[in-house]
């Protein structure tokens, strides 16, 4: 039973204010701190301040006092009090953290346990290893990510990763292009899209991984055009259209995320007839939104969903987008923001969801996911590294 909850204030990677969310039960307490975005769709639930936050919580604390650890009864009461459909009320960091902290309470402490599998299947790490956009550095485009496919397990997969990372800023520095690390520890350059492709091509050649871009096309959408301040250049939609295909396909891109605006669910449907067995994903776009992802799933909008909770506001919600994604052969990849906290719950969650790809960063910010990756395949019965998926 909920004998007490009680909310704090924390830091998150960028140096921002957070929240962490405490509840007390009988058997001890248990904890959630929430991230924040930097690059927000539009669609997400509201985060609120703390000082709003303190406002409401209140009467938030003294509907849940005395209930039971019960995470999908607890999240259908915040819904009910907060009564909006982004939780504009309460705020859905509050709600997130809550939702976390009392599926702790019920599974003691071990997220990954709210699911019984027969098969733990890790999800394949997905990492930003050259950044720009709003999150810092010269391209227009907000990551430059690279895919470790044949690995045997979760170090093998990050060890990897930070082999490649290591080599790149190597690489870079030594050409005098490097320019330093962004906010999720991607390396910032001196050059455009194309030329980084050019080089991480090469490296996803030799290290036999797959390439991916988040274009993050909202970002750079001016309501009528795509404006590019790295190439100098301002692309119509059709424009903007052709050079994303002509790139794919020279670059043999296998991850596609956000190449157009929000709203664009045409331009998402006409790219994934076009690239069958590639990843075009969703970010902005669905905002881990049931109702956004089911218009998506009508016109066929890509063929992979970004997750990311705290878009969302509660875990039955969100884990309702990842069932609908699955029935409908649309690709979960759980993402992390780019304003993490030391709370690694993502872990936890892309194991019971068996999402196939995780998206998180190399060290630093994400480290605790990566290192909570590391315990629960020692942790879990019956594990494998997931697959790539296929279309």
């Amino acid at each position: 039973m909920i004998t007490n909850l009680k909310i704090f204030s924390c830091l998150t990677s960028k140096g921002t204010k957070t929240l962490h969310v405490k509840v007390y039960t009988e058997k001890g307490e248990f904890s959630a701190s929430i991230p924040s975005g930097t690059s927000k769709g539009k669609n997400e639930c509201v985060e609120l301040s703390l000082e709003k936050i303190k406002k409401i919580f209140p009467e938030v604390k003294k509907r849940l006092t005395g209930e039971k650890e019960d995470y999908q009864k607890t999240d259908s009461i915040l819904k009910e009090i907060d009564g909006t459909d982004r939780f504009e009320k309460i705020g859905g960091n509050l709600s997130l953290g809550i939702s976390i902290a009392v599926a702790r309470a019920q599974t003691e402490g071990n997220l990954w346990k709210l699911k019984a599998l027969k098969k733990h299947r890790f999800p394949l790490p997905l990492s930003n290893i050259i950044g720009g956009g709003a999150h810092g550095g010269k391209t227009t485009w907000q990551e430059f990510l690279l895919l470790p496919v044949k690995v045997r397990n979760p170090y093998d997969a990050a060890r990897n990763l930070i082999d490649v990372w290591k080599i790149v800023g190597e690489e870079l520095g030594r050409k005098d292009l490097l320019l330093g690390r962004n906010i999720e520890n991607a390396w910032m350059c001196k050059i455009d899209e194309f030329k980084v492709l050019d080089f991480l091509s090469d490296v996803a050649k030799e290290w036999d991984m797959k390439l991916g871009v988040d274009i993050a096309a909202s970002g750079f959408w001016t309501g009528k055009a795509y404006r590019y301040k790295s190439l100098n250049k301002t692309l119509k939609p059709e424009e903007h259209f052709n050079m994303i295909s002509d790139i794919i396909e020279k670059y043999n891109l296998y991850y596609i995320e956000d190449p157009f605006h929000e709203e664009d669910f045409e331009s998402f449907s006409e790219l994934t007839r076009k690239f069958k067995n590639r990843l075009i994903v969703g970010d902005d776009i669905f905002c881990t939104n049931l109702e956004r992802l089911k218009r998506g799933i009508e016109i066929k909008s890509g063929t992979g969903a970004i997750i990311k909770p705290n878009q969302n506001g509660t875990l039955s919600d969100t884990e309702n987008v990842v069932n609908l994604a699955k029935e409908n052969r649309i690709v979960p990849v759980a993402s992390h923001r780019s304003g993490e906290t030391e709370d690694p719950w993502l872990s936890d969650l892309s194991l019971i969801w068996e999402t196939p790809i995780i998206k998180i960063g190399v060290l630093n910010p994400d480290l605790p996911k990566q290192n909570r990756l590391f315990v629960l395949w020692e942790e879990t019965p019956e594990q494998e590294m997931n697959k790539l998926p296929a279309f």
